[in-house]
């Protein structure tokens, strides 16, 4: 019996690294590229190429697209803001 080709598809956040996984709620709660470049002893530039990935990973186009994505998926809840 022939296999059937793998066609699952990988949910939004399975496209993001684990690095980016952990810089998405940094963008959802408000930081700019240089408060997420502190937190992560990363510099601002590094944390721009990251956000950036993040934002064409997810299709979306800009920051408070990612800040409601991050809502919606439960990442984030209004009340840590």
């Amino acid at each position: 019996m022939a296999q059937l080709p793998n066609t699952h598809r990988p949910g939004p956040l399975e496209r993001l690294s684990p690095r980016e996984r952990e810089i998405l709620p940094l963008v959802a709660a408000g930081k700019d590229n240089r408060e997420i470049g502190q937190l992560l002893f990363i510099s601002e530039k590094t944390a721009k190429n990251y956000v950036t990935s993040i934002r064409k990973k997810l299709e979306l186009k800009n920051r408070t697209q990612i800040a409601l994505f991050a809502l919606k998926e439960g990442i984030i809840k209004l009340e840590d803001l």
